[in-house]
């Protein structure tokens, strides 16, 4: 992981979620990309000669506010990483989406009201927008979380699904970290045939050889019961989950993991998602490279 993709409104919770990404940043001694999005403005009336358009006014305030942020981060975190700022116009997940390819970023970081339960508070926010628009991993962190490193991570699966594609996201994110991972499922009824699924898991984690990899199952009443018995008694300092292509209220009535996990977690917690753009544009070079042969 070298590039995070951060944006802000300069709000306590942008401020919460900027200081986790650079302190994750500086950890990686990679790039922080800061933006700040201006909506379109509407009811536009023509300018007087003279007169300073208060769109171009507000966009060079918040230019220069991006700026302070930037030097004070630098200065903050002996400059071991580097700073970019963008001050945007139109939707924030407009401008992630095009700002996340043409910096190719590793990940999103943003910040969320709520501590636990704080994902139920997600519906019509950027968070969720973005999760769903912007085919990036997403890191949605928490009012009241503090970067505490990077020693155990959860990954929770159904194993209902085909995992390669989220695991190829997630392992090479966690490796400059070295954390333990553990690969958990919730075994709410009958026993899980997880052979096969722990062979695939095992096959993705030999590419990283600085990652310890362990597959996890609980016995619990249900899948969100599952979850908070394993973070009661496992400390870890994040939860990932895999976004699925459906509709988010769809998911919110699927019993999967990523669903009930969303309604319980008082953790920052990476959603990973099922097209991320680095595969998307690979498949696209793949079928140009045919077209043209």
């Amino acid at each position: 992981m070298k590039t995070i993709l951060t944006p802000t409104d300069f709000s306590p919770n942008a401020v919460n979620a900027i200081t986790y990404a650079a302190q994750l940043a500086s950890e990686v001694r990679g790039k922080l990309i800061l933006v700040h999005a201006l909506p379109f403005p509407t009811g536009i009336t023509p300018v007087e000669a003279g007169v300073i358009n208060p769109q171009v006014a507000l966009k060079q305030a918040y230019v220069q506010e991006l700026e302070k942020l930037s030097k004070t981060l630098r200065l903050e975190n002996g400059f071991r990483f580097e700073v970019e700022t963008y001050c945007e116009e139109g939707p924030l997940y407009q401008c992630m989406g095009k700002l996340a390819v043409q910096h190719q970023v590793d990940m999103i970081v943003m910040g969320t009201k709520g501590a636990t339960g704080f994902l139920q508070k997600l519906a019509g926010t950027n968070a969720l927008t973005i999760m769903q628009q912007v085919h990036c991993p997403v890191l949605v962190v928490p009012a009241t979380a503090r970067y505490n490193g990077m020693q155990k991570v959860a990954y929770a699966s159904d194993f209902e699904k085909e995992e390669s594609i989220f695991l190829q996201q997630l392992f090479p994110l966690l490796s400059p970290f070295k954390p333990e991972v553990d690969v958990l499922n919730v075994q709410a009824d009958e026993q899980l045939n997880i052979v096969a699924d722990g062979q695939i898991i095992q096959e993705i984690a030999a590419q990283h050889t600085n990652l310890t990899v362990q597959i996890k199952q609980v016995k619990a009443a249900s899948v969100l019961a599952g979850i908070k018995q394993y973070t009661k008694e496992t400390p870890v300092q994040l939860l990932a989950v895999a976004i699925e292509q459906r509709n988010w209220l769809e998911a919110l009535f699927h019993h999967s993991v990523s669903a009930q996990l969303a309604f319980g977690s008082n953790l920052p917690l990476l959603a990973l998602p099922q097209t991320p753009y680095r595969a998307v544009a690979s498949k696209t070079a793949a079928r140009t490279e045919a077209a043209i042969a």
